[in-house]
């Protein structure tokens, strides 16, 4: 019998892809997705989206077996039942906001929604502006993001956290984003746990990813794969390189 095999996917730039503001995936990764499922393995999503930033885009394309959403803050199931969870609490979020970004524009998610702060962005996802972070001080908070204006202020904002002493919350750069999760969140983190839940073998759990926030999924498996596209931060990380989805799904298939 052939060894059942994981497959941990971010989402944006890797299966998501964006032209003129038009999100799209790409055919051929939905095909050897689906093949991947249908031959026993297992397919996971692994992004810094809030879950329902998850489920919206996927709906009609594919179903995941397994999501982990807020960089490792929730493990959920297809059903988006709750596995593990991480939340972080509102009075970190408050002093960061307070002390460096009380104008710049955020997110914040909680399990079934996301709220906008600070926003004129149009948004194409489900998503509830506030006028005050407060509003949610009693909902149970999965992460924030905030959204700067390029990558040197994302940097610099994560830099400022890192040497803070806001040590409860661990920060994520995502190109001119930054995504905050409770401190032991990570996707790498959020990976080991459910590979344990479901009693997979090192040799038999994959990733992909394609920015520097994958870094820890990648390091987190001996067999972690990035594009040819890639930064060099990201590589370095990488088992190997490979020009899609469909195509790591192809070497698996051949290898498993």
């Amino acid at each position: 019998m052939k060894q059942k095999n994981i497959l941990f996917t971010d989402m944006d730039g890797t299966i998501l892809f964006s032209d003129n503001g038009k999100t799209y995936f790409k055919e051929s990764d939905l095909d050897a997705i689906k093949e991947f499922q249908q031959r026993g393995n297992l397919i996971v999503i692994n992004s810094g989206r809030a879950l329902p930033w998850i489920v919206a885009p996927l709906e009609g394309y594919l179903l995941p077996d397994y999501m982990i959403a807020g960089t490792g803050s929730i493990i959920a199931d297809s059903h988006q039942q709750i596995l593990h969870e991480e939340p972080v609490s509102f009075t970190a979020i408050k002093k960061i906001i307070n002390e460096y970004a009380s104008d710049i524009p955020l997110t914040v998610h909680t399990k079934d929604n996301v709220f906008s702060c600070n926003q004129k962005k149009q948004y194409s996802l489900p998503i509830t502006p506030i006028s005050s972070i407060d509003l949610l001080k009693t909902e149970k908070l999965y992460g924030m993001s905030f959204h700067f204006k390029d990558n040197k202020s994302a940097k610099a904002f994560a830099d400022w956290l890192e040497k803070s002493d806001h040590q409860e919350v661990r920060a994520f750069v995502n190109i001119q984003d930054v995504d905050m999760a409770w401190r032991d969140c990570s996707k790498g983190n959020a990976m080991n746990i459910l590979c344990q839940k479901l009693g997979f073998m090192h040799e038999q759990v994959y990733a992909i990813g394609d920015a520097e926030n994958d870094i820890d999924m990648l390091r987190a498996t001996k067999h972690g794969y990035t594009f040819h596209h890639s930064p060099a931060t990201v590589k370095q990380y990488a088992e190997g390189c490979v020009k899609s989805v469909s195509e790591l799904i192809d070497k698996i298939l051949k290898i498993s």
